[in-house]
C-alpha cells in the first residue's frame, strides 16, 4: 500500500510573497518630512507621475476612482498658496494652544508643532505640491440621516431600519476612497528616496485655492501634499505604543 503523505498534498510551505522585513522597513519608516525636504533639488514629472500611478491601484468604493489629482509646481503659485496656508496657520495656531492646556509642555507635541511650523514657513520652496481632491462635496451626515428617517416615518416601529443611520456610512465612504489613495502615493514617494506629508491648511481657503487653479466649485479639495527628495534616505520607526497596548478582541477594552 502507498502512503501519501499530508505534506505531499499540500506541497512545501510556500514563501511569502514579498520580501516581509523590508516591505515592513518600508511600512514602518514612512514619516510625515517636514523638515528634512531638500527645497533645491528638482523632482523629475515623471517620478510623481510613477507614484501616482501606483496610488490610483488602492481600493476604491464601488470602484467609482472618483478622484484627481492636481500637481502644482509653478512658483508663483505655490508661493501664493503659501501666503493662504500662513493666514490659516496662525488662526489654528493661536486656537490648539490656548485649548492644548499641558500638552504645550510635552516635548512630542511641542517637537510637532515646531514641524509643522517649520513647514509652513517653507512650504512655498517645496519643488511639488499635490492636491488629492474628490469629485463631488463630503455628505452632510445630519441631512442624509434627517431624510432617511422621514422615509421610515410610515414605518412600524419594529421596522428594524428605524435603528439604521446612514450619515456616518456615507461619510466615511467618501473619505475612505481616497486616504488609501494618498497613502500608497506616499509609500510609493518614499520607496523613491522622497519625502511627503499630508497638511490640510489650505482647506480654510478652499474657495480662494479653487478659484486660483481653476477647481470647480463641486470638487472637495482633500488636503496638500508636499513632495521633495529628503536630506538623507534612513528613518526611523516613530515612537508609538505597541498594538496590543490598543487593540481590543471581540469586545471593547477585552
Amino acid at each position: 500500500m502507498t502512503v501519501i503523505l499530508k505534506s505531499e498534498i499540500l506541497g512545501p510551505a510556500q514563501a511569502p510573497p514579498f520580501d516581509v522585513a523590508e516591505t515592513d522597513r518600508l511600512l514602518t519608516t514612512t514619516r510625515s518630512v517636514r523638515r528634512r525636504l531638500d527645497l533645491d533639488r528638482p523632482v523629475p514629472r515623471e517620478v510623481v507621475q510613477e507614484a501616482l500611478q501606483v496610488a490610483v491601484q488602492a481600493p476604491t468604493a464601488n470602484n467609482h476612482q472618483n478622484w484627481r489629482w492636481l500637481v502644482i509646481t509653478d512658483p508663483a503659485v505655490k508661493e501664493r498658496i503659501a501666503e493662504m496656508i500662513s493666514t490659516s496657520w496662525t488662526f489654528h495656531r493661536n486656537d490648539m494652544w490656548t485649548n492644548a492646556g499641558r500638552r504645550r509642555n510635552n516635548r512630542q507635541a511641542r517637537k510637532n508643532y515646531d514641524s509643522a511650523e517649520a513647514l509652513v514657513e517653507t512650504i512655498g520652496r517645496v519643488p511639488v505640491l499635490v492636491m488629492p481632491c474628490v469629485l463631488g462635496r463630503p455628505p452632510d451626515i445630519e441631512a442624509i440621516n434627517t431624510a432617511w428617517d422621514r422615509r421610515m416615518a410610515d414605518k412600524v416601529p419594529e421596522d428594524p431600519g428605524h435603528l439604521v443611520q446612514h450619515g456616518p456610512m456615507r461619510a466615511s465612504i467618501f473619505y475612505g476612497s481616497i486616504f488609501p489613495a494618498i497613502w500608497s502615493f506616499q509609500l510609493a514617494l518614499r520607496s523613491r528616496g522622497l519625502g511627503s506629508t499630508i497638511t490640510c491648511m489650505h482647506v480654510p481657503h478652499e474657495r480662494q485655492v479653487g478659484e486660483l487653479l481653476g477647481i470647480p466649485t463641486g470638487v472637495t479639495q482633500v488636503c496638500l501634499i508636499p513632495v521633495a527628495y529628503t536630506l538623507g534616505t534612513e528613518f526611523r520607526p516613530a515612537d508609538r505604543y505597541g498594538a496590543h497596548e490598543r487593540t481590543y478582541w471581540e469586545r471593547w477594552e477585552a
